[in-house]
Formats: C-alpha cells, sequence, structure tokens
C-alpha cells in the first residue's frame, strides 16, 4: 500500500481540483439568486420564487452533464450567513466558493449529495439535522472534497453527525470537522422531533462516517475534533473502504462503545496523526478491526486506552500506554496545545518525539505546511520549528506555568519539564518590560504595553511558503496580551500582511497600511505575524485587498483617468474624469480610491490623484 498515494483515480482528482478545473458557468448567489435556486440551477431543475433569478448551469445541457461554480456574496447573507429551509440536494458537479461564510442548516441536513459531486471552498457548515445518516453532509455513490472548510455542531439519528459518506470518494484538506454529535432521540430544534421508536437503533460515526467498499477516504491537514457518538467512532468510523490520514490531529472526540478517536474497519493508513484526549470504552484513541497500518504517529492521554486491536505495521510512533503491541517510545510526549481551527499541538523544546520520526516515512510539510526535514523529522502532526509560531508556545508555557504555580507546583514545569521564569513565591514572571522595546531599529511597536511582546523573525520562523517564495522584506511576531499596537517598518515601499495565530493554517490577512515618518504601518490587534510585503503582493491575486472606509478624503486627477466599476485595471470604465477634477474620496483600497463623479459611483487609480486630508 503506497500511503503518499492511495488510489492513483483519486489522486489524479486531488490534483485537478488542485490546479483549478475551468468550470463553464458561474453562478452568483445574491439577493436575487438564493443558494438553493444556485443549486437547483446547477442541477438543471426549475427554480422556485423567490430570488430565483440565477444563471443557468451546465446541467440544463440535453444529456444533464456540466460543472458549475455557485460562489456566495454578501448580498446573499444576512450578517454572513445563509439559512436553509430545506436540505441542498445536488445531482450534478458543483463547486462553492463559501468566501468565508456560513450555512446554517436550521434542524435541516445541510447537503444531500447524490450521484454527484460536491467541492466546498472556504465554507462552514453547522446546524444540520437529519433523523437518518449525515446531518451535515450526506454523499452517495458521490465525490465529495472541502478545501479549507468547516463541519461543525451538525447531528444525526444514525450515521455520520458531520458527514456522511457511502460509496463515495471523500477529500478533506485543511478543513476540520468539530463537535457534531450522533443522538438516537431528538433533533436540536422543537419542530424535528423524532421518537425512539423512529430512530435508528444505533447512532455511531459523529464526525465522519465512511462506508465505501470500493471508495477512498483522504484526510489531510485537518482536524477532527470534539465529536460524541452514541456507539463507536465518536471522530471517525470507517466501516469499509481504504483511507489514508496524514499530517491531522484527532482530539478530544468520544464514543459510547469503541473508538473515540477512530474506529476501523477497512484498510487505512495514517502517517503523521496526533491522537489525543480521546474518550471511549475501549481502544479510545483507535479501535483496530481490519487492517490498519501507523506511522509517525502519536497516542497519548486517550481514556480508555490508546490503542486497541492488531496493527498491520507500527513504524516511528508514540503510542504511551504501549498497547496495540507498541516496542517503542512509551515517555510523555509534552506536546502542547496551540490556538488554531483546526487545533494542534506541537512539541514542547524537550519532547521526545523531536528528530524521532522514521526517515522513509517522513511527510514534506506539516499540518501547517511547515517542511519537515526529510531525515530527521518529528513525530506527530505538528513538527517543532525553531522560531515559527514562537508566539504561541510561549502563551501556552506561560498559561502552563501559572497554572502549575496556582497548584503549588513551584517549578513551573507542571511536572513535565517545561521551563518558565519563577518568581521568589514560585508564581510565573512575566519579562521586565516589553520586548517590543529590544526590536532592531527597521522595526518599531511603539506604546506596547509591559505584556505585549516582540520579536523579529526570518524566513524559518514566519513559516509561510507563499510569503517566504513571493519574498517578503521584514517580519515581526507580536504575542503576550495584545491592545491595539502600531507595527512600522523602516522601508520606503510596501503593504503589511497578518498571519493571524487563531487559524491552522495561519491565515493572510491583508492590512490598512499606512505612511508615517516615512515608515510603513499597520495596526495590529490580536497575536500572529506581521509581514512587510512588496507593494505589489495585493495585486498579484494570492489574496484580496482591505476595503475601509474614508471620511475627509479629498482628491484630485493628475491626468485623464477611467472611473471603473471595481478597483481593478481589468474592470469596466463607466467614464472619463478629467485632469484636474477634485472629487470627495468616501473609500480605498491599498492602491484604488472610490468617488462620485458624473452621478455614477466607481473607482480611480490612487498613482494619479493628489490627496488631501484623511486619506490614510
Amino acid at each position: 500500500m503506497n500511503f503518499r498515494c492511495l488510489i492513483t483515480r483519486f489522486c489524479l482528482m486531488i490534483l485537478l481540483l488542485k490546479a483549478g478545473i475551468a468550470l463553464a458557468a458561474d453562478i452568483s448567489v445574491d439577493a436575487d439568486c438564493s443558494l438553493a435556486n444556485a443549486v437547483r440551477s446547477a442541477n438543471g431543475e426549475a427554480q422556485i420564487a423567490p430570488a430565483n433569478s440565477c444563471e443557468a448551469g451546465d446541467a440544463a445541457a440535453a444529456d444533464n452533464t456540466g460543472s458549475d461554480t455557485i460562489t456566495i456574496t454578501a448580498e446573499g447573507t444576512v450578517a454572513g450567513t445563509l439559512a436553509l429551509a430545506a436540505s441542498l440536494e445536488v445531482m450534478s458537479e458543483v463547486v462553492i466558493e463559501g468566501m468565508g461564510f456560513v450555512i446554517d442548516g436550521e434542524g435541516n441536513r445541510i447537503f444531500a449529495v447524490r450521484e454527484g459531486s460536491l467541492t466546498l471552498k472556504d465554507l462552514t457548515v453547522t446546524d444540520g439535522w437529519t433523523h437518518s445518516n449525515g446531518g451535515g453532509i450526506l454523499a452517495i455513490d458521490s465525490q465529495l472534497a472541502l478545501y479549507n472548510s468547516v463541519v461543525r455542531h451538525n447531528y444525526s439519528a444514525g450515521a455520520g453527525g458531520g458527514i456522511a459518506a457511502i460509496d463515495s470518494d471523500v477529500l478533506l484538506i485543511d478543513s476540520a470537522v468539530s463537535s457534531n454529535e450522533t443522538h438516537v432521540w431528538s433533533a436540536p430544534t422543537g419542530d424535528k422531533q423524532v421518537t425512539q421508536e423512529d430512530a435508528p437503533d444505533d447512532s455511531f460515526g459523529a464526525g465522519i462516517f465512511f462506508n465505501g467498499p470500493d471508495n477512498t477516504l483522504i484526510i489531510d491537514k485537518s482536524g477532527v475534533s470534539d465529536n460524541i457518538a452514541n456507539d463507536g467512532g465518536g471522530g471517525i468510523l470507517i466501516l469499509q473502504g481504504s483511507a489514508a490520514i496524514s499530517n491531522s490531529t484527532i482530539s478530544g472526540n468520544s464514543a459510547g462503545s469503541n473508538g473515540g478517536g477512530i474506529l476501523n474497519r477497512g484498510a487505512t493508513t495514517l502517517t503523521h496523526v496526533t491522537i489525543i484526549e480521546n474518550k471511549a470504552e475501549a481502544g479510545a484513541g483507535i479501535h483496530d478491526e481490519a487492517e490498519l497500518e501507523l506511522y509517525n504517529s502519536i497516542l497519548t492521554g486517550n481514556i480508555v486506552g490508546d490503542c486497541s486491536g492488531s496493527l498491520e505495521a507500527s513504524v516511528g510512533n508514540l503510542i504511551r500506554d504501549g498497547s496495540c503491541g507498541h516496542v517503542g517510545l512509551g515517555a510523555d510526549p509534552q506536546l502542547l496545545l496551540l490556538a488554531g481551527s483546526p487545533a494542534y499541538y506541537t512539541p514542547d523544546l524537550e519532547s521526545p518525539v523531536i528528530d524521532a520520526g522514521d526517515s522513509a516515512y517522513c511527510l514534506a510539510n506539516d499540518q501547517r505546511s511547515i517542511l519537515r526535514a526529510p531525515d530527521a523529522c518529528d513525530i506527530g502532526a505538528a513538527e517543532h520549528e525553531a522560531g515559527a509560531f514562537s508566539f504561541q508556545i510561549e502563551i501556552a508555557v506561560a498559561a502552563q506555568a501559572a497554572t502549575a504555580a496556582q497548584a503549588g507546583d513551584h517549578d513551573g514545569d507542571g511536572g513535565a519539564g517545561t521551563a518558565g521564569s519563577s518568581t521568589d513565591d514560585g508564581s510565573w514572571a512575566e519579562p521586565a518590560g516589553s520586548l517590543c522595546n529590544l526590536l532592531p531599529p527597521h522595526i518599531v511597536v511603539p506604546d506596547a504595553s509591559d505584556s505585549t511582546h516582540c520579536r523579529e523573525l526570518d524566513a524559518g520562523g514566519v513559516g509561510n511558503t507563499t510569503l517566504i517564495d513571493y519574498g517578503f522584506y521584514y517580519a515581526v511576531d507580536i504575542f503576550g496580551e495584545i491592545a491595539p499596537v502600531d507595527a512600522c517598518f523602516d522601508h520606503d515601499t510596501g503593504t503589511v500582511v497578518l498571519l493571524d495565530a487563531a487559524f491552522s493554517p495561519r491565515t493572510i490577512e491583508p492590512l490598512r497600511t499606512w505612511t508615517a515618518n516615512g515608515m510603513k504601518c499597520a495596526n495590529i490587534d490580536r497575536a500572529g505575524t506581521v509581514v512587510l510585503m512588496p507593494v505589489d503582493f495585493l495585486v498579484s491575486g494570492i489574496v484580496s485587498e482591505p476595503v475601509y472606509e474614508l471620511a475627509g478624503c479629498s482628491v484630485t486627477a493628475t491626468d485623464i483617468l477611467n472611473l471603473r466599476v471595481n478597483p481593478s485595471t481589468d474592470s469596466e470604465s463607466l467614464q472619463a474624469v478629467p485632469a484636474g477634477t477634485q472629487l470627495s474620496a468616501t473609500m480605498r483600497t491599498t492602491y484604488w480610491f472610490r468617488a462620485f463623479y458624473g452621478g455614477r459611483v466607481g473607482w480611480l487609480h490612487g498613482d494619479y490623484l493628489r490627496r488631501a486630508g484623511a486619506c490614510e
């Protein structure tokens, strides 16, 4: 079995999806087109009023084939959420660009994919419910793929509170399946009650239920956490078929019988997986009843038992309680729980898992896309990287030390060997004064409080290949207790982005940037890595420019300009604006200003505007 690419035809599908297949039809969910009607259009079905002015989908063709991309817009949501009145039935090839929005099932199953293909990108699926299988998503004879998406707080009275896949291929990349449940009693909303007689006898596979004898489940750089099953398989139940799980964390799940984290009855390979703090009657981490291979993975703190069954292969692992016939590392892995969605656990400085993985099974990147050394990788989903995520590590160490001190552990190490700085009475002490005062002169964070700290980073500390490959100028970690502060870089050009610490992998967030005293500055209100990028980074298409309102800004055209519909040189021109025209600007991006001229509202490029007033 090739753990890197389990089934050739499915891996080909992954490559095509990542490359971005040219999809023929685009449908926008907005005030005139509901998501339900967009899906109907993609299926080739008649739309239902209201909000039924959707573009025609490719499935309307005579052979009922074709692919459609459905993009959710702010105009199609209420406070960023779409509430469903009924389940969305997908029977064609559909890609949904979620744009960070949320679909709320309102007590209905959210997606049912039957003999179709559904790809979700940047979308949260929440509060779905069904009295059968798949409270969030049900896939039958289909293909299901999730990228950077979340399936949470969904419920079923059968299998798969979050996802139920039957005779279907499933792919999860950079995604989280969390806090889903399987019940045998009632729905979370009062109008969907079921009786004990109506409900299935058992409910299992709370996070993911997978049953496809000829199908494949692939999970990479993702998390399955805090799911609760009435019966077996709290996090994942693999009933039949092949599964490959890598660079992922399975934590905090619970099952009423076996397999709190994973219940396996198929052919499954786990590589660089951290399975921690799951609960079950037996095999709380893994319960294996068929074929399971385990490589460079951590099982620890699972109640009752890290593992039960007989593994087909076990290489380079740490299984703390020595179950499943494990011979090898069994010490405390000394993991720190760090913020993120999905959450992950990184090894502490003295962890025995550092550089202890078997080199034959070292994967190129970890859960956060940090590079691994091919001949000396760490065991588990998250690699220890000197400098990278240092602010989170320090926060975790500080919290652990403070908790230990309160409990009377005056060494401040929680009994696990974690170093801390202690005062004479055993309590943890922060550094005297802000570390932001010790930055080199080309980075300035003025007015930082004593509990706000900073550290300059190199490429290894940034740990984000997108920013590294594009070529960043400077980067600084800002961590600790953060009231909003300004971070300024001594460089004549550039724009500033934030690697937000609250997400894993960390999201790139463009920030409003201005020039003060010859330095490029941005305001920071949360922990993360602040990075100065080249000035053209925001027009590269990698991320979207931030848009913000202005008050008291006047601009004057220095040449004849095009007033454009959108802030882009590719956008339609509304009309020409003569040189010397003075206008009030009401909004701006990094490079564009929005103004009213000739009865029309449009955008002017800032390189050809003279500015006065509050324009930064």
